[in-house]
């Protein structure tokens, strides 16, 4: 093989070129501190850095989430724990307005007094989180959720939380629904409550007063129901009539006996019929309640349960099914129309059509819907139009053919004709009216006064009871948060330390590289002169 000057020179010069290029490289390493400066410097290493790259990107917007989160339910906590002292301020206020030796200008003063609680706490309900968004209007943060309309307030939020992505698989509620914590009873709540019940918009006019409910049988066919009892006056005996208020029409079926009233004997006989039953027969009584004082022909009260759902759902069972509802409720205000049912019917085990029907009865076309699939053996939530949803579990049955036909299950959501209104606010202000009044004179107004008084402090302890349930459910995902939040960190840690583990450069390597590469240079360069000196041209002139 010949060899010739000019390979002799192209090799010299790539062996210099070479060992600058090394050395260039290590120059930018021990510069920058990373010892990937190219994918090519190692690929594998590379491909796991975009990985933890992408990983801790995520770690820190979940991190950020978990901020907003706790700021707002931090700004949700302290409103709740100012409304709980509130309340507790309210309630006392409450028992000292109960005190009989009060004169009407006592009186005057203490409304005074309850209508700047009052104010208080409609502030609070509509307290902002440090984003200027509402805390308690469910996912409407730009909507004040409590607002005076006509002399009332009503609620204009929406049911539905703000749910935010505190980690990879869980989503936290960062607020709450305004109706929750001050207009509901605390969930499962057994409890009863009483209130007067105008009559062609006419307060009970006699001197009658009914006392605090107690729930004597939660398995009573009938519980869960609202009752009613009116008197009248036969003749000179008082007399009453006990019916029961049916949710989802609203009706009330009375008793067929009329029961006399002994002003001796305080404890009204509330026992009903069990319609279930054959022969049907009375029941024992499912709430207790006394009563004092001398009713009016016509006065009628009322005795309803403090959880009452604002929809109302049954299920027509097939044989061999075990379809159930788990809750049906409207999820946004905003599009709810008031008095629409829904129909979902089954045509098989997994398939089901969704009827809707207006106020007067009449299929909206337009919103009805058929096909939808269903997935026996788990709980199925279901949205159906108007903001109305509702979650279904077990095992539905389609129709059999027959014969004999049988129809398949039927799901069936009425509004709730009979409401529990827990309104805190319209219950203050009744008070706040009633104390205003005349009750040292006249004896109907001291008797309307005394229960309006009664109908306050039940339902002020049943909105305390739930406004310290939701303050326990905000300091609950504040610990998660915190436990996440530490969960995060470690997390944090632990991708920069894997990321410097792969992407930081070893500068002790490297210094020492450094020198072999410079010493690698030198030699390249000194056996390219030699390499010059071999010329053939310099031979001869020698």
């Amino acid at each position: 093989m010949r060899v010739s000057s000019t390979l002799f020179f192209r090799t010299g010069l790539d062996s210099i070129n070479a060992q600058q290029s090394d050395l260039l490289h290590l120059y930018k390493q021990i510069g920058t501190g990373k010892r990937l400066l190219t994918p090519s410097d190692d690929p594998l290493a590379s491909a796991q850095t975009i990985n933890l790259s992408q990983s801790q990107s995520l770690n820190e917007r979940f991190s950020e989430n978990r901020q907003v989160a706790m700021r707002s339910l931090g700004t949700a906590e302290s409103t709740l724990g100012d409304a709980t002292l509130l309340m507790q301020d309210i309630k006392t206020r409450l028992v000292e307005a109960s005190n009989g030796t009060l004169s009407d200008a006592d009186r005057s003063t203490l409304a005074t007094v309850l209508q700047g609680a009052r104010d208080s706490l409609l502030g609070m309900a509509n307290a902002r989180d440090g984003a200027g968004q509402y805390v308690f209007s469910g996912s409407k943060g730009d909507i004040e959720p409590f607002q005076q309309i006509n002399g009332n307030v009503v609620y204009k939020g929406d049911q539905v939380q703000r749910l935010i992505q505190a980690d990879q698989t869980r989503q936290i509620a960062g607020s709450d629904v305004g109706l929750d914590v001050f207009a509901r009873a605390t969930p499962g709540s057994s409890a009863y409550l009483t209130r007067m019940e105008p009559v062609a918009g006419v307060l009970p006019q006699g001197t009658g007063q009914m006392g605090g409910p107690q729930v004597q049988d939660v398995g009573h066919s009938d519980y869960g129901k609202a009752l009613s009892v009116a008197f009248k006056d036969d003749a000179g005996v008082i007399k009453y009539t006990v019916s029961v208020k049916d949710p989802a029409t609203g009706s009330s079926v009375s008793m067929p006996d009329e029961r006399v009233y002994d002003p001796a004997n305080p404890v009204l006989d509330l026992s009903t019929t069990n319609a279930n039953s054959s022969p049907a027969g009375a029941q024992q009584a499912m709430v207790k309640v006394s009563f004092e004082g001398i009713p009016a022909n016509g006065d009628t009260f009322v005795i309803e349960p403090a959880s009452s759902p604002g929809y109302v759902s049954s299920v027509q069972a097939a044989p061999g099914s075990t379809l159930n509802v788990s809750s049906s409720r409207i999820t946004d205000f905003a599009v709810a129309k008031p008095g629409y049912t829904y129909d979902l019917e089954f045509t098989s085990d997994t398939k089901f059509n969704v009827i809707v029907r207006d106020a007067s009865g009449d299929e909206d076309t337009s919103q009805s819907m058929t096909g939808l699939d269903f997935i026996p053996g788990r709980e199925n939530t279901i949205d159906l139009p108007y903001g109305m949803q509702v979650k279904l579990t077990g095992t539905p049955k389609g129709p059999v053919t027959g014969p004999p036909l049988v129809p398949g299950d039927k799901v069936s959501i009425v509004p709730n004709e009979t409401p529990t209104d827990l309104n805190i606010f319209d219950a203050l202000d009744n008070v706040i009216a009633a104390l205003k009044g005349d009750v040292m004179t006249d004896p109907s107004q001291a008797a309307q006064f005394r229960s309006a008084i009664a109908t306050a402090m039940q339902r002020t302890d049943v909105v305390y009871d739930n406004i310290l349930t939701v303050r326990s459910s905000v300091g609950t995902r504040l610990n998660e948060l915190e436990s996440l939040d530490a969960n995060g960190a470690q997390r944090g840690l632990g991708y920069a330390a894997e990321m410097t583990r792969l992407e930081d450069l070893d500068y002790y390597t490297a210094t020492t590289q450094l020198q072999l590469r410079s010493s690698a240079l030198e030699a390249a360069s000194l056996a390219f002169r030699r390499i010059q000196s071999l010329s053939l041209f310099n031979q001869g002139q020698g």
